[in-house]
């Protein structure tokens, strides 16, 4: 039975070590993850679904500094929510449109959308023998998780990863206490309002023309947004990767 989410106000010296080791410990997790892919894809699938949670909850850490005393329950509620954590981390593509998407050669569409009813069960399909009614019999991991399935994960979560690793590397680059307070906003806001990429660029352009600080801000993070651009196009082209064996579209 889940716990009831918690009201504890956490400081933001303590938010800002926790924003760093969740970056860090999804960005392990799906370079971990990489590899497997040959020899254990089943590992790989759960890892990278690991990965992407990892990076969903920086992003509700990130968010929480505009957080006041009694607005808590919405940061810890989505704590315990594997599947919330899951999909949040998809919102860092509104900082960073930049994606990474598999098609098949029939045109089938993989774009970290999961092909089970939920996708935190793509990790019990990774690690458990599970018992098929259909088929009346338990089945293992590498069984029950195909290739397509497993890259569409990993690839999803690294490229997620990569963003919140850049944008961590902004934040820090200077001014941190100040960046984090003013960044804040604009992760808040995406967690919370429905907006679209089309919404971003003046958002952004508002945020940057609040003063220089802003701006510097701004800067740093377009510069460090440009590096992960040039990181995946570097990759797809490497003639012994296997992003460069499939199918993508940026």
């Amino acid at each position: 039975m889940k716990r009831k989410p918690q009201q504890t106000q956490i400081p933001k010296a303590i938010l800002r070590k926790g924003y760093e080791k969740s970056v860090s410990n999804g960005f392990s997790l799906v370079m971990s993850a990489m590899t497997l892919l040959n020899d254990f894809p089943q590992i790989a699938l759960g890892l990278s679904q690991l990965a992407q949670e990892e990076i969903g909850k920086s992003l509700s850490i990130l968010a929480a500094f505009q957080l006041k005393e009694g607005d808590w329950k919405w940061f810890w509620s989505a704590w315990l929510d594997h599947n919330k954590k899951s999909h949040r981390a998809f919102l860092y593509e509104l900082i960073s449109p930049h994606r990474i998407e598999m098609r098949s050669q029939a045109g089938e569409r993989f774009a970290g959308f999961s092909k089970r009813a939920a996708m935190p069960q793509e990790k019990e399909a990774a690690f458990y023998v599970n018992y098929d009614e259909t088929q009346q019999t338990f089945i293992l991991p590498e069984e029950n998780v195909s290739n397509v399935e497993m890259l569409n994960r990993t690839m999803t979560a690294s490229y997620l990863a990569q963003k919140a690793f850049f944008i961590h590397s902004a934040l820090e680059m200077s001014d941190a206490e100040f960046r984090y307070d003013a960044f804040s906003e604009i992760a808040l806001r995406v967690c919370t309002e429905d907006l679209y990429q089309q919404d971003m660029p003046a958002i952004l352009e508002e945020f940057r023309l609040r003063s220089e600080r802003h701006s510097a801000l701004i800067g740093d993070m377009a510069h460090e947004i440009g590096k992960e651009q040039d990181f995946w196009t570097e990759m797809i082209a490497r003639p012994d990767s296997c992003l460069s064996k499939k199918e993508t579209t940026s």
